[in-house]
């Protein structure tokens, strides 16, 4: 039996897609940043990609700062890519990133 075949293959997604109404798909990206200028070049990374900054906090540490900052309005992968981009151009020394699924504003649960 392949993949495609298996026992959850019949499964439909609509009522997956209903049981996520309500839900937004966030990312929490933790840098280590050799300086605070460094911060441009994130930036314009996250607005290459239609990201939207929800939250920065930005810290200075015995060399260089950590920056948590969660964002939306992008993929999980495309929030991989960022760390990736960032990691191999140098800017940031660590990237990481967490995917989080959070109740939108307004939104009660049930």
């Amino acid at each position: 039996m392949s993949i495609a075949e298996g026992p959850c293959s019949g499964i439909a997604e609509e009522p997956l897609v209903s049981a996520l109404s309500g839900l937004e798909l966030q990312h929490d990206l933790y840098l280590a940043l050799p300086s605070s200028a460094a911060w441009g070049a994130v930036a314009e990374a996250l607005c290459a990609v239609g990201a939207e900054l929800q939250s920065l906090q930005l810290l200075r540490q015995s060399e260089g700062y950590s920056a948590r900052c969660r964002v939306k309005s992008v993929t999980s992968e495309a929030a991989r890519r960022i760390s990736g981009i960032l990691l191999e151009s140098g800017v940031a020394r660590h990237a990481s990133v967490e995917h989080l699924m959070l109740r939108t504003a307004g939104e009660r649960a049930p």
